[in-house]
């Protein structure tokens, strides 16, 4: 157990944030487009504090699609307060705005660049130039999950966690830490243990084990056909996907792949290009290969060892020259110039 608890939260913040609401609500909170667990959790973590501690309503709305089935369970069970919206509505009937895992300006986001938020938590990298009009901000990038940060203003309010909520932090902690493997702080360790001890296995089990359909093995069986393997390099270009959170869990599962340091898994949804980057802990930022490889193409972030984009497409673009773009630019930042041998036809 870990006991050294290193957290910022006071009652001085305590009450900044509470200024920032506005003080009666209700208050809008937002999180990225096609929402993950880490996002999941923190935003509703967030609007039981308000709740609780003030007693300020909130609405929780998400954009996108919630694709995995862990994810679309952990709605169901964990945290069913979300409401999935396609665009705002009636803005000035919320006292505030408050961006949970995303922030202003990133395009992950529904909020439009001429409306700020009053509240941001994030754990990414901060565009600061973004935040000028921002009221109450809480960016913490070498924290390895939101769920942590939330975590914190709870445990300073001396809110007392109920099984679901303790349950929804720690499994979106875990998820965005890979059960703490990957660059974590004291403070998510802290958090981890702390939560595990509250957590309703049973739900839990309901999330971390939901059912898969027939479509994601046959999904699976395309990536690893697409995969093509360059020295330590890994690039896999799976086509027109059923879901857009695919990429980053066929990522996932390739960094694993012996003598792997880099995975990049791209895949078309709708009209936009998918991008998921995952390296090893040993291996330079993620985040900066992210943006060398996107780079005036569409949007990207991330951490460092987990990355992602979007680049847009329409109806003119060549999705094929875009995608052999993205390829060799990656394989330029990894130092990789010889010819890629498919992943299925390798031997031990």
């Amino acid at each position: 157990m870990i006991t050294n608890n290193p957290n910022p939260i006071d009652a001085n913040k305590l009450e900044m944030l509470y200024k920032a609401t506005g003080r009666r609500g209700p208050v809008l909170i937002m999180t990225h487009h096609n929402p993950d667990p880490d996002g999941l959790a923190a935003g509703y973590g967030l609007s039981v504090l308000l709740k609780q501690v003030w007693n300020i309503p909130s609405r929780l709305i998400y954009t996108g699609l919630v694709g995995r089935v862990e994810n679309r369970a952990m709605l169901k069970y964990l945290t069913p307060d979300w409401r999935k919206v396609k665009s705002l509505r009636d803005i000035g009937s919320y006292s505030s705005i408050a961006l949970v895992d995303t922030q202003p300006e990133s395009g992950y986001n529904l909020l439009p660049k001429d409306i700020y938020p009053s509240m941001v938590f994030d754990h990414h990298q901060p565009n600061l130039s973004a935040m000028d009009k921002v009221k109450y901000i809480d960016l913490r990038p070498e924290i390895g999950a939101t769920s942590t940060i939330i975590f914190q203003y709870l445990e300073s309010a001396g809110v007392k966690l109920d099984l679901c909520l303790a349950t929804a932090l720690f499994y979106g902690l875990k998820t965005d830490t890979r059960g703490l493997s990957r660059i974590t702080s004291k403070a998510d360790e802290y958090a981890y243990f702390y939560l595990l001890a509250h957590v309703d296995h049973h739900k839990l089990s309901q999330v971390e084990q939901a059912q898969l359909p027939i479509s994601y093995f046959r999904a699976l069986d395309n990536a690893l056909r697409s995969t093509m393997v360059y020295g330590k390099a890994v690039v896999t270009v799976m086509g027109h996907m059923h879901r857009p959170d695919l990429p980053a869990e066929i990522a996932d599962l390739l960094i694993r792949l012996t003598g792997t340091k880099a995975a990049l898994c791209m895949g078309r949804y709708d009209n936009t290009l998918n991008i998921s980057l995952r390296t090893t802990t040993i291996y330079p930022y993620a985040g900066t290969i992210i943006h060398q490889v996107i780079n005036g193409m569409g949007m990207s972030g991330g951490h460092r060892v987990m990355a992602g984009g979007q680049i847009p497409l329409s109806k003119k673009s060549d999705t094929g020259i875009i995608e052999t773009r993205v390829k060799e630019k990656f394989l330029q930042a990894m130092g990789e110039t010889g010819t890629g041998q498919p992943l299925l036809s390798l031997g031990e």
